[in-house]
Order: structure tokens, then sequence, then C-alpha cells
């Protein structure tokens, strides 16, 4: 007589047989997993991807002084957190009214997105670790500061919708 995991008898090989459907479960259930899990990735790869070209657009609009652009890629209400701590709300796109010409008699002539790394990505907004500067009409960069970009998905319109910018990390 054979003895312990060499000995073969019904009893053994209904328990082969229940361990060979449970790995097969297992084996299935896993293969969903890790299926949902990916088309999970390339959504948010998707909503990143449509949130940075709305980010891009914005500043796109920005360079070119353009108030009605800038509303165009704006979502409202639109929020500002100023690095001051002021807060501007905007509650319709004919309240976006930065003045342009004010801003190039201050040296501005141009800014740039020097980073934008999505932190948080859902299907309604992505939010952007963002770092920017400015320069002047010589190319001389005269300010850089970091912030937080919120690009939301109002029915099916990617646009910013909150901005907040600390204090410059760069000065001239």
């Amino acid at each position: 007589m054979h003895s312990g995991i060499f000995a073969r008898n019904d009893g053994t090989r209904l328990g082969r047989k229940w361990a060979e459907g449970a790995i097969g479960c297992l084996a299935v259930a896993l293969v969903i997993w890790v299926g949902g899990t990916l088309r999970a990735q390339n959504a948010d790869r998707e909503h990143e991807s449509a949130a940075r070209a709305a980010l891009d657009e914005y500043f796109e609009a920005w360079n070119a002084a353009d108030n009605d652009a800038v509303a165009g890629i704006s979502n409202f209400p639109r929020l500002s957190l100023g690095q001051n701590g002021q807060v501007v709300v905007r509650a319709t796109p004919e309240e976006i009214t930065t003045d342009f010409d004010a801003l190039r008699q201050s040296g501005w002539d141009h800014s740039t997105l020097d980073l934008a790394e999505a932190v948080h990505v859902s299907p309604d907004k992505v939010h952007f670790r963002v770092v920017f500067s400015r320069y002047t009409a010589d190319g001389s960069p005269y300010t850089t500061a970091p912030g937080l970009y919120v690009i939301t998905n109002q029915n099916g319109h990617w646009g910013l919708q909150l901005q907040s910018v600390l204090p410059a990390t760069f000065t001239r």
C-alpha cells in the first residue's frame, strides 16, 4: 500500500479535479481583471490626452492675446486662485477680459508651458501640475511659476476650469 501524496484513490482524483477547476476559474478571473485594468488605463490615457490638448490650446490662445479663444477653451464657472490667495470667479465667457496691452507694457511677450504632469485623471477632469515661464520680446525669461491647472470635461468639451498659481520660483 502506498501512503501520503502518492496514494491514488477516487478521493484524491476528485480533489485533483476540484483543484484544476479552481485554478481554471482563477486564471479566467485574472484574465478578466487584467483586461479591465488595461481598458481603464487606456481610457485614462485618452482622457489625459484630450485634457492635455485643451491645456496646449489654452496656452496658444493666451500667447495669441485672444480673450475670445481663451474663453472658448475654458469651462465655466472658471476659477483662478492667484499667488497671493486672491480668488477670481468668472461665471460666463464674457468675463474673460485679460488686459493683454497692459501685460505687454509690463514686458510680457509670450509664455511657455515648461511642465505639464497629469497627477490625477478621471473621465471628467484631469489635474495637471504645471510650471510656466513668461518671456520678453527678445526671448529672455523674466518669471517662472508653478501651479495646478484643472481641465474638466463638460458635455464633451475639455476646457480649463481652475488654475491655481503659486509664487514665482524665478524672477528677474
